[in-house]
Order: structure tokens, then C-alpha cells, then sequence
């Protein structure tokens, strides 16, 4: 019984301190004090060093929870791309519907102000990349990349491994992400206060417009090109 509340305690804890850490690591880098991230969390300063060693691994351990939550969140996509690849001939309708889930999920998690933090994290590894963005791309960011390139390339007939499929992926999930990390300028140009739920509806049905798009062209343009 004590064990079993020792831990629960310990869990809580160690989860309180990543939580604030994300949100100071991805204001200040690892310029963050451990100070500052233990008072956010409302524990001792010692337990940073008791649960996690350094503030570097705690800057590790807010990178290995970034990759559960992507995981957890896009898993049951990943494994639908899956069982679609097996799929002879490709079931190109329910490829659509899948990409347009994936979609979906991210704009919803992109439009939430509780995701912000891990955004402001993982754009800082995307410019001065570290040891945590590797790790938070090997477990989930080139595996979820991967799955939607082949799915553009199974509904378009292009080279999954072609570069340029590559890009064109790569170009799709950027409009998606341009909505988060050009947040202020969509709600100044569009007079919104915040991103609710008829807002990201109205995101989604752009992205929906915009996907057909980016599908039926490449189906029809020139593999080459």
C-alpha cells in the first residue's frame, strides 16, 4: 500500500515537473532554469536532479513525452495505412479518407492551446535540432512522414521513394502547420479572437479543398514533374 502510494506520488510528480518543463523549454530553450521549472511544477528544486538526473535529461525525458503523445495520438492511423498498403488493388477512396483523418486530428490538436507548448518545443529542435529532436523523429515524426508519403504516392501512382513525393508531402503537413505557427497572422487577417470549434471546422474544409487539390493534380501531372 505504501509502495503503491510512494509511486503514485513519484508518477505525479515527475509528471507535474515534464509538464512544466515543456512549457519553460519551449519559451527559453535550455536556457530554462531548473529553478523556474520546478516552482511552475510546485515542487523542490531537488527533485529535478532525484527523478531525472540533470536538466538535460529532463530536457530528454519532455522529448520523450512529446514522441508518446504524437504516437499515441496517430498510431491507429499508421496502423490503418497499414492494412491499406496489403489492400489489392488500393482501396484509393479509403486512402482519401485516412489522409483526410490524419488531417483532421492534427488541425484539432494544432487549433488547442494545451498543445502550444510542445509546438514552441519541437519548433526550436526543427531550427537548432539536438539530441531530442532525433529521438522525438526516429520514434514518430519519420514513421507518421513516411506512412503519408506512400499513401500520396499509392493514390497519385508515384514513387514513394521519389524526393520529390517527398516534398510534396512535406509541402501538404506545412500548410497544415502553418496554421499553428502562423497563428497571430490568420487571427489578425481573418478579425477571429481564438481558434473554437466552428473555426478549425472551417480550417478543415480548406485543408479538405486544398487535398483534392494536391491528389487529383499529381494523379494527372507528369510523375517527372
Amino acid at each position: 500500500m505504501n509502495a503503491s502510494l510512494k509511486t503514485t506520488k513519484g508518477e505525479q510528480a515527475k509528471s507535474l515537473l515534464i509538464r512544466a518543463a515543456l512549457a519553460q523549454f519551449g519559451e527559453y530553450g535550455l536556457n530554462a532554469t531548473t529553478r523556474d521549472i520546478a516552482a511552475q511544477a510546485g515542487q523542490n528544486i531537488a527533485a529535478i536532479p532525484y527523478y531525472f538526473g540533470s536538466k538535460e535529461d529532463l530536457y530528454l525525458a519532455c522529448a520523450q513525452s512529446i514522441a508518446d503523445f504524437i504516437g499515441e495520438n496517430f498510431r491507429p492511423h499508421a496502423e490503418a495505412a497499414e492494412r491499406l498498403f496489403n489492400e489489392t488493388p488500393p482501396d484509393k477512396a479509403a486512402m482519401r479518407a485516412l489522409i483526410l483523418r490524419a488531417c483532421h486530428n492534427m488541425i484539432q490538436l494544432l487549433t488547442e492551446d494545451e498543445t502550444l507548448p510542445l509546438s514552441k518545443f519541437i519548433s526550436r529542435e526543427q531550427l537548432s535540432p539536438t539530441r531530442a529532436y532525433h529521438l522525438i523523429h526516429e520514434q514518430v515524426i519519420e514513421p507518421l512522414h513516411s506512412h503519408l508519403t506512400r499513401l500520396i504516392a499509392a493514390y497519385t501512382g508515384r514513387d514513394a521513394q521519389d524526393t520529390r513525393t517527398v516534398l510534396h508531402t512535406h509541402a501538404l503537413l506545412g500548410e497544415i502547420l502553418a496554421f499553428r505557427l502562423g497563428r497571430e497572422t490568420l487571427l489578425l487577417r481573418a478579425g477571429w479572437s481564438s481558434f473554437d470549434e466552428d473555426k478549425t471546422a472551417q480550417i478543415y474544409d480548406v485543408i479538405c479543398c486544398h487535398l483534392d487539390l494536391i491528389l487529383e493534380g499529381l494523379t494527372l501531372r507528369n510523375p517527372e514533374l
